[in-house]
């Protein structure tokens, strides 16, 4: 897969996505906000996770029915950001064929 040197650091995803292809597999990692209710009463907190997606190629991710796509989250951290990028490679190894038949698409429609 990519060098780990290749990923963007976490200070990048805190502003906006990062997103990517590799041989077939595409993938996007994106700071997700949610508001999350306290139990037993009605206040919110704000919860931030780090979001991994993959899916194949060749749409892009508005375009791609969600359905479709496989997605982890994981705490927003240095050490979620390492724990995104390893799922992301293990997505990768253990799905090879199918990112492999993803390349086959006919660009030309014929």
């Amino acid at each position: 897969m990519l060098a780990h040197s290749e990923y963007m650091p976490l200070q990048y995803i805190k502003k906006q996505k990062w997103s990517g292809s590799f041989q077939g597999m595409r993938f996007l990692l994106h700071k997700v906000t949610e508001k999350v209710e306290q139990e037993g009463t009605s206040e919110a907190t704000e919860q931030t996770w780090l979001e991994a997606v993959v899916w194949k190629e060749p749409f892009a991710y508005e375009t791609t029915p969600p359905e479709t796509m496989t997605r982890n989250r994981f705490e927003f951290s240095e050490e979620g950001r390492e724990k995104a990028i390893a799922w992301l490679e293990e997505e990768y190894d253990s799905r090879k064929a199918e990112w492999k038949a993803a390349m086959k698409w006919n660009w030309e429609g014929k």
